[in-house]
């Protein structure tokens, strides 16, 4: 069964030295693929907050690489949510399940004044065939917050794509209540 992993949550890979020499070359030359639907804007009298996550699946302890399809895991990256939330990592636990391939997870956004937590569902779409390309629509929840996001809570959606079944890059649009991020 293909299988790929997203860090719906929202990261650039810190640990892509890690994965070293597991991408085909090809995989780097694919174009992103227009998703056949997408998941429903989060419904919010707030503000949305958009940010990309660039994440890398981790090597297992007493592991020496990553090969995919990987069914379960940690994910660490960086996200990018503007001036409102700002730059940090983001770190998630993930299950892909073996008979739908959604991958469910939880995740934690850390920045500079806190973090934000909860989980997201990434189904994976299908396109043209390649056995490690892949791209999800996804939804997450904000399940909650420490310091500055101390009880965030809202809704978003996410548009995914992983070129090799390892690293994975995604888009996020956050709908957060009004007047949640002031003061």
């Amino acid at each position: 069964m293909r299988r790929r992993i997203c860090l719906a949550g929202v990261l650039a890979v810190s640990a892509s030295p890690l994965a070293i020499g597991v991408a085909p070359a090809t995989a780097a030359k694919s174009k992103p693929k227009t998703p056949k639907s997408t998941p429903t804007t989060p419904t919010t009298n707030g503000v949305t907050v958009t940010c990309t996550t660039n994440v890398g699946i981790m090597i297992d302890s007493g592991d020496t690489g990553v090969l995919p399809p990987v069914q379960q895991g940690t994910e660490y990256g960086t996200v990018k949510c503007g001036k409102l939330l700002g730059q940090g990592v983001q770190a998630d636990a993930f299950t892909v399940s073996p008979i739908t391939g959604n991958t469910q997870a939880h995740y934690t956004l850390f920045f500079h004044t806190g973090s934000v937590h909860g989980t997201y569902t990434l189904v994976p779409q299908e396109a043209e065939l390649n056995f490690l390309e892949v791209d999800y629509l996804g939804k997450l929840t904000l399940g909650g917050g420490t310091g500055a996001y101390q009880g965030l809570k809202g809704t978003g959606k996410m548009t995914c794509q992983s070129l090799d079944g390892i690293h994975t890059t995604c888009k996020l649009e956050l709908g957060l209540p009004k007047g949640a991020l002031s003061g």
